[in-house]
């Protein structure tokens, strides 16, 4: 009785903490061509590791070559900042989402078995995806990766095939206009350092 009540409680509060979180729609993204990205990251392992954050998350762990590649090789004005998951000492790096924790509590899933697992996915095409944020237009680069074996695991979960109806990806980073480009290790060390200390 008081677990479920605790179990109830923590839902509100994630799905209350979720709805503040940049959200886009499947149709609102461009597709990106940089074909040198694609080049690269299509010869990087495309597979990874199924695992989960104390508070539930679930999550494919990938390869950091995935970002830090990609990061290098965009063409485009403008600056692009790795994502914090990515530069912060206690961040997951490089990863595919794969089950969001309020999903598993409203849906009562309270094991993942499959932990520890190999999945595969192909890398798709490069994709931006418009934010408006703080009255501020940034830009979400990310790859879109088709993954069959992570849909049919949600599935076996009694969720959607695919989370939050738009296809899996790797987040690369945010271009913020009108700063010049980073492309350098050291710049790109100078920013972890920053991320450490706002985290």
């Amino acid at each position: 009785m008081l677990r479920s009540f605790i179990q109830k409680c923590l839902a509100i509060v994630i799905l209350t903490t979720s709805l503040s979180l940049p959200a886009f729609a499947a149709e609102d993204y461009q597709i990106e061509n940089q074909p040198q990205v694609i080049e690269t990251v299509v010869q990087i392992q495309q597979k990874g590791i199924l695992k989960q954050k104390d508070n539930g998350y679930l999550y494919l762990e990938v390869s950091k070559d995935f970002i830090a590649e990609a990061l290098l090789l965009i063409d485009v004005p403008g600056r692009i900042v790795p994502p914090r998951h990515y530069t912060s000492k206690k961040g997951i790096g490089a990863h595919i989402s794969v089950m969001y924790e309020n999903e598993q509590i409203l849906n009562e899933i309270w094991e993942i078995k499959e932990l520890g697992q190999e999945y595969t996915f192909t890398v798709m095409e490069l994709r931006t995806v418009k934010l408006n944020k703080d009255n501020k237009v940034k830009k979400l680069w990310l790859l879109a990766v088709a993954a069959p074996e992570l849909e049919q695991l949600r599935e076996s979960y009694g969720l959607s095939s695919k989370l939050k109806n738009h296809d899996f990806h790797i987040t690369i980073g945010t271009q913020t206009p009108g700063k010049p480009q980073v492309k350098t290790e050291e710049i790109l060390l100078e920013e972890i350092g920053e991320f450490e200390e706002a985290a």
